[in-house]
């Protein structure tokens, strides 16, 4: 069964209605974050992790909120936060949100006095390795400045964008880093991103069960040149109920589950492996609002939002309750998508408000400037995306 049937037999939730008088004033379009939906997502990977004694270190380059972020360093598994760029490190820092780990190596000059800086600071700031220039050229500087670094090594589970192969030479590179008197060396990242969305749960089961056991015995081995090696992160909202299950990741680096888009509501449920139910074990939780600006002929409809308020690595979702069949979005240029209304004629009326479910939360996030965020169908505040469009 095709992702679309799976999404057609399971339409999300809806938490507002986008007609109502309260978003009267909602200039279109607009990313509306529900809240409530939000809030029980958090609370249901805390409670899951908190069932299989696993524990999570969200990743906030899905979100880019320190508001969302206290949210979750509340919770009682979770262990701190990460984030991709450093950038956003010094966002969420000086936002009071620590720790944090950045995900992705640092090689450059800038960037790597940048993080010493955060480190000189006192902020609670590790990030990842994955060559000896990086490795070097960090331990240079935080020498220069009297501190010491905490950094992860950064592990490559064969997709090569980031990270040091998974063989000897992983194990080279954290005696160089033991080497460094500057930096401590605190463990291992392998975050296997080319798994996050196969549609098979089974699958996902057994390449990352196997991906996590070769990172396990790449641990005991620089465990054997004298490191502590304590933490072993990576995995990610696909793979979490089976990294939780296989119990080697120290920590989970889970970002998506906060929002659920619909990229992940076309994959096979975790909680039934081989059935054709959608990945639904959090709640759709951010939308961007639209409005039907232009009807040229009766089976389409166009909202004004395109390129530059939506992915475009997928489509979002069109959510009408109550519509008769499903709704296809298709983008039609930089302002504006287009609704395909023939299986649901007259779901959606010229000067209506259209809720999207985002197809891939994350650079759609990064398009916005705030969350109007909604509790109990009302807009009650608005927060700021801090760490948007930063380098």
């Amino acid at each position: 069964m095709s992702g679309g049937d799976r999404n057609e037999r399971s339409a999300p939730r809806l938490g507002f209605d986008p007609n109502d008088a309260a978003f009267a004033a909602l200039p279109t379009p607009s990313l509306v974050l529900d809240a409530d939906a939000l809030e029980r997502n958090i609370a249901r990977m805390d409670a899951f992790l908190e069932q299989r004694g696993a524990w999570a270190r969200p990743h906030t380059k899905t979100h880019k909120s320190p508001e969302i972020a206290r949210l979750q360093l509340a919770r009682s598994r979770t262990v701190g936060v990460c984030c991709a760029r450093i950038a956003e490190a010094e966002a969420l820092a000086d936002a009071g949100i620590e720790p944090v780990l950045v995900t992705s190596p640092l090689s450059t000059p800038e960037k790597i006095l940048r993080h010493v800086d955060l480190v000189a600071r006192a902020h609670r700031v590790q990030t990842v390795v994955d060559s000896a220039l990086g490795i070097d050229r960090l331990a240079e500087a935080a020498a220069a400045a009297e501190v010491r670094c905490e950094v992860v090594l950064d592990l490559d589970p064969g997709f090569h964008r980031t990270g040091v192969p998974m063989d000897e030479r992983a194990v080279g590179l954290a005696g160089r880093i033991l080497e460094r008197p500057a930096l401590s060396l605190r463990g291992v990242q392998m975050y296997a991103g080319t798994l996050m969305h196969l549609e098979s749960a089974r699958d996902r089961a057994e390449r990352s069960r196997e991906l996590w056991t070769r990172a396990q015995g790449i641990a005991e081995q620089i465990r054997g040149l004298g490191a502590e090696c304590p933490v072993l992160t990576g995995g990610g909202t696909g793979t979490f109920d089976l990294d939780a299950e296989i119990a080697i990741a120290t920590d989970l680096q889970v970002g998506s589950y906060v929002f659920m888009d619909a990229q992940y509501r076309v994959i096979e449920s975790p909680s039934s492996p081989g059935a054709s139910a959608p990945f639904d074990f959090f709640e759709p939780a951010l939308f961007v609002v639209a409005a039907a600006v232009s009807q040229p002929v009766p089976e389409l409809v166009t909202v004004d939002a395109g390129f530059k308020a939506l992915s475009l690595d997928h489509p979002p979702e069109v959510v009408v309750p109550g519509a008769s069949g499903p709704l296809r979005f298709h983008f039609a240029g930089d302002e504006h998508g287009m609704i395909d209304l023939k299986a649901a004629p007259g779901a959606i009326a010229l000067g209506d408000r259209v809720a999207l479910l985002v197809g891939h939360c994350d650079p759609t996030v990064n398009l916005h400037r705030s969350y109007v965020v909604v509790r109990g169908g009302e807009i009650v505040d608005e927060w700021e995306i801090v760490a948007r469009g930063v380098a």
